[in-house]
């Protein structure tokens, strides 16, 4: 739409080739690059052992590709969103003690990082974003020490500057996410170019010297109040953005502009661009409607407006889509999951009275991306009969592979040929073999494309003939990783996690140890072909460990890209197990990757983006031993929060005889299923010991600590079920399992218990 040769974006703001409009003010864009620098005098050439910082000034175009994308940003600006969009460019126009600095202080998925981004790219300024957690330290962003490799063969170290000083030096806006998960004392290295415009850095390969600040360098901070992890940045920083002026409290938009909002960034989104399909104004509304009813409830609104965010109801809306439930369900099954049982019920009761069984129109279109999930009924499908529909999956930066060397060939028993070879891959100057591939011909001379069978080869090679060898990071589960079978319950959980995915947003499924998260995930790819790289968190993984580290090369220093990074740069899916036992430093890396810019800035000044085929999985308890508070930004990441628990009696029997057939569907495994499921009722606190009429005190406290141990997972159950081969067994093993460890009084209590279920 144009306005008067400039390009309406809403009724906030317009859009013109040298200047942009926004809540009735005018300011200038930054002239657009012409490309022309400095002109070299003909005849005064470089030198020889003279290091001159004028050769190496950086091109023209650097900044205009350092300017955010239209992807990155709001292209529907409201009249609440203009008013935030006019202060930060009054205070970017102004002059004195506050010019370019602005704090967006306010709730999580308001729209705090993606209006910053919104104002550079309307200013067409070059911006350099970070994302701050309580680990970053000064060598992230400020200052590094490196070696280097001089001219003569010697090595030296050397300062470096860090994203935050080439801001400072090239005149890019520096976007700090989450600053205030950071100390004030390292806050503080800002304060010297806040006041003074300029900058003095101690030792480096020219001595100490001294940095006029450009006059386009500003900071644009973000803040969540209080949340998990988060400091108070100090009155002396506060003071430095300046309440009245550049401190800016944000929250969520009136509800009828972040209903307009909502269709807006809604129809942007890649699955429902592609096929055409928008939100209905009228279903907008009535969520944007409950979404403040539920913010602003006495009762709970203190926990849910970190939930409800403006993103959590695009995402809520477009899983809605995808899946085809109603918004209602959805809800329930994806965005109220961490809530306390109190508050969860009260907020289910809301959305359905508000919402009644309102759909998002949009299921049937998208039908050719989703997987045909199956419901069984009760019932157990084998995961490999179902059909993967079509979809390509990119894999746009695996890296060059030079060539595949076959070394060995063998021919098996049954008359297949195996090639064994090794791919070739470029690593600095020199070419590496990385991995094993087979390729083979069944007896009939065809090609053997069955994964499943040549993930058997490939294990023959490895264990028969020792050639067990490091490969590149990746890999499609095979079916031994994924779950055995699908029920109702597991194949209702991957319809979620999958439409979440193709919205472009991580899940993260929470549920107790043994039920089957990580094999869903597992499940997911092996339908999808999808290569997975698998991690697994704990309480001393350090945010390094994901992002990338310091390593010497040759004796030089060199940053070398973590497998997680590399993983969501080649658009693999990640798997994150044991997600929240790191701590919320650690998790707040997410945050940079999962915005609308879906990238991460490292200290080198690199920028790294997330492939838009990349998936990330993660899962977690919500309770127990080493598990940590999310931060609430963090969980707001998640575009499906899904409670994963052990299956419903009946499915649980019926995955039971899937896995093992000779036991069919016998009375001794119910009762085995049953007393577990009784276990776990007793020691989740779902079915009081004090129901059990005639125990004593001392017996119910016994039967108590007997169930804890006694609950055994669906995993372990299926472990058992494999190894039985007849329902004789089954009990004995169940038996074993649930007496053992248990002390003599608890054993006193569970003998009945066993006897009752018909297992003495």
């Amino acid at each position: 739409m144009t306005e008067a040769g400039g390009r309406s974006l809403g009724p906030g703001a317009v859009l013109y080739p040298d200047c942009f409009v926004v809540d009735g003010m005018t300011f200038p864009r930054r002239p657009a690059s012409t490309g022309i620098g400095l002109e070299s005098i003909a005849g005064r050439p470089g030198r020889p052992g003279w290091s001159s910082q004028l050769d190496r000034l950086p091109a023209a175009d650097t900044l205009a590709e350092a300017v955010p994308s239209e992807r990155e940003v709001f292209t529907y600006i409201s009249p609440s969103m203009a008013r935030i969009l006019r202060r930060i460019a009054s205070v970017a126009a102004g002059s004195g003690e506050h010019r370019g600095f602005v704090l967006l202080f306010g709730p999580t998925g308001c729209g705090k990082t993606t209006t910053a981004k919104t104002y550079a790219w309307l200013a067409r300024y070059a911006m350099t974003e970070l994302s701050f957690s309580g680990d970053t330290s000064l060598t992230d962003f400020y200052r590094s020490i490196e070696v280097i490799r001089e001219e003569s063969g010697g090595q030296s170290t050397v300062t470096v500057p860090g994203p935050a000083v080439e801001a400072m030096l090239r005149g890019r806006k520096l976007l700090i996410n989450e600053i205030n998960m950071v100390p004030a004392d390292v806050l503080v290295v800002f304060s010297q170019a806040m006041d003074t415009g300029r900058l003095v850095i101690s030792g480096t390969e020219r001595g100490n010297v001294e940095i006029d600040v450009h006059r386009d360098f500003g900071i644009i901070g973000t803040a969540n109040p209080n949340y998990v992890g988060t400091l108070d940045i100090g009155r002396a920083m506060e003071r430095r953005f300046g309440r009245g002026l550049g401190f800016i409290e944000m929250t969520f938009i009136p509800p009828d502009e972040e209903a307009s909002a909502i269709v807006a960034e809604f129809v942007a989104q890649t699955p429902f661009r592609e096929a055409g399909i928008g939100l209905d104004p009228a279903v907008a509304a009535r969520l944007t409607a409950l979404a403040a009813r539920l913010r602003g409830d006495e009762q709970i609104g203190s926990v849910l407006i970190n939930r409800l965010s403006t993103r959590a109801l695009i995402h809520w809306a477009g899983i809605a889509a995808i899946d085809g439930e109603t918004l209602a369900d959805i809800g329930e099954r994806t965005m109220f999951t961490t809530l306390p049982a109190e508050a969860r019920a009260r907020a289910m009761a809301l959305t359905r009275e508000m919402l009644s069984d309102l759909r998002v129109v949009g299921s049937a279109a998208l039908a050719g991306i989703r997987i045909a999930w199956p419901m069984p009924d009760g019932r157990a499908i084998d995961v490999r009969t179902i059909a993967q529909p079509p979809r390509t999956i990119g894999h746009a930066r695996l890296g060059p592979i030079i060539l595949h060397e076959v070394r060995f060939r063998m021919t098996l028993t049954d008359g297949t040929r195996v090639l064994v070879g090794e791919p070739f891959h470029a690593v600095d100057d020199r070419r590496v073999g990385l991995g094993l591939r087979v390729r083979a011909h069944d007896s009939a001379g065809r090609l053997v494309r069955d994964r499943d069978r040549l993930a058997e080869i490939e294990r023959s090679v490895r264990h028969e003939y020792g050639a067990n060898v490091p490969s590149r990071i990746g890999r499609v589960p095979n079916a031994r990783e994924i779950l055995p079978c699908l029920t109702a319950t597991s194949a209702r959980a991957l319809r979620l996690t999958e439409a979440a995915i193709l919205m472009g947003r991580p899940v993260f499924l929470a549920g107790p140890t043994g039920s089957g998260k990580s094999s869903l995930a597992r499940t997911l790819a092996y339908i999808r072909g999808k290569r997975l790289v698998e991690f697994s968190l704990t309480g001393e993984t350090a945010k390094g460990d994901l992002t990338a580290s310091r390593r010497l090369h040759g004796g030089v220093t060199r940053w070398t890209v973590q497998a997680f990074l590399e993983a969501l740069g080649n658009g693999d899916a990640v798997l994150v197990n044991d997600f929240n036992v790191a701590y919320p430093d650690v998790h707040s890396l997410m945050n940079g990757l999962f915005d609308k810019g879906a990238s991460l800035t490292l200290p080198d000044g690199s920028r790294h983006s997330v492939h838009p085929d990349a998936w990330v999985i993660a899962t977690g308890a919500l309770e127990g031993q080493g598990v940590k508070p999310m931060n609430e930004a963090v969980e707001n990441r998640f575009g499906a929060v899904i409670a994963i628990d052990y299956p419903p009696i009946e499915e649980e029997i019926a995955v039971l005889s899937f896995v093992s057939p000779t036991l069919g569907r016998s009375p001794a495994l119910a009762n085995c299923v049953r007393l577990i499921a009784y276990c776990r009722d007793i020691s989740t606190g779902r079915v009081d010991a004090a129901t059990i009429v005639g125990l004593s005190r001392a017996s119910q406290e016994a039967l108590r600590q007997a169930a804890r141990g006694a609950a055994l997972s669906t995993a372990e159950l299926v472990a058992i079920a494999r190894a039985s081969s007849t329902a004789d067994e089954l009990v004995a093993r169940v038996r074993d399992g649930v007496l053992e460890g248990a002390s003599p009084i608890a054993r006193r209590v569970l003998e009945p218990v066993l006897l009752q279920y018909g297992l003495a």
